[in-house]
């Protein structure tokens, strides 16, 4: 009887932990620090036929890519200054990870909390992921519901990421000026326009897609974009190449960094803040700083 009753036990555990109600944006209105959170809303900009449009790629017929997920299956990592109130306005930065962890640096917190910075980063957005289908759609989904929860800078909606994840922030970045007013783009960047290869004559970098001309133009007047590598990283030479041949010959606020001694692998706070500055000082410097899209007011 003993055994039955310890096995009944353990079954009502499982499935009360089984049940239990997992956070949601309503439940975390006035919460800060990191925590997880489960949003109620996608983004109307997160269907993959509106990204393929901004995209000016074709869909294919029956095609998902993974972009027919449900918000309310996906969860995000979430850090939330101390000092939040919503009588001003923070900057948010979405970060998509080369990993299936959307979760901050451990050592970023006080980094935030001096910029007045909200993190978002979603799970199940790492490199094995579609990155028009999943990773870009979520991270459209981050901006929409923070938007929501938060009194959001739409001048400081930052998008970054790390490697494969870089990669993906650098298309929607320039794929999406009018929400992301720039980015940081760690250890990994893609280019929209064949650029030579240094040192390899008759070679050039295979471009991604290319924005449409509008959006570039908003790219090129009020974006403000970080490439970050290090003298070790196995994506330098193509980085280098990117800034020195595209980036810096198309858009007018843009700045290279090169970490000495730092491979293939995430800065330190310090040199990861050198980038924030310059999103930020640079945002003096852009003509057209406020975007068609403001913030919404967030509730009370």
């Amino acid at each position: 009887m003993v055994r039955i009753a310890n096995r009944f036990g353990l079954l009502l555990l499982a499935l009360a932990v089984a049940w239990a109600p997992r956070a949601t944006a309503k439940d975390s209105e006035a919460r800060r620090g990191a925590f997880d959170i489960v949003f109620t809303e996608r983004s109307p900009e997160s269907d993959i036929r509106n990204i393929f449009q901004r995209m000016q790629q074709k869909t294919q017929p029956r095609a998902s890519l993974g972009n027919d997920y449900r918000i309310g299956d996906e969860s995000y990592a979430v850090y939330v200054p101390s000092d939040y109130t919503k009588d001003t306005r923070y900057g948010l930065l979405v970060w998509i990870s080369a990993g299936d962890r959307g979760n901050m640096p451990p050592n970023f917190a006080t980094l935030l909390d001096r910029h007045k910075l909200i993190w978002v980063g979603a799970h199940r957005s790492g490199n094995r992921h579609n990155v028009p289908g999943r990773r870009m759609a979520l991270a459209l989904d981050a901006v929409h519901n923070a938007r929501r929860m938060y009194s959001i800078d739409p001048n400081r909606v930052y998008v970054s990421g790390i490697s494969g994840g870089g990669r993906a922030a650098s298309i929607l970045a320039i794929h999406y000026p009018d929400i992301f007013a720039g980015g940081i783009f760690v250890v990994g960047v893609e280019y929209w326009e064949p650029v030579p290869v240094t040192g390899r004559p008759g070679h050039a970098w295979k471009p991604a897609p290319a924005p449409q001309p509008k959006y570039l133009a908003m790219a090129r007047e009020r974006g403000r974009y970080v490439l970050l590598t290090g003298d070790h990283d196995s994506n330098r030479s193509q980085t280098q190449d990117y800034y020195e041949h595209g980036y810096k010959q198309k858009l007018k606020h843009v700045l290279y960094l090169q970490v000495p001694g730092m491979g293939h692998e995430m800065p330190t706070a310090e040199w990861y803040e050198r980038a924030i500055v310059f999103l930020d000082t640079a945002l003096a410097k852009a003509q057209s700083p406020s975007p068609p899209h403001p913030s919404p007011t967030p509730p009370h």
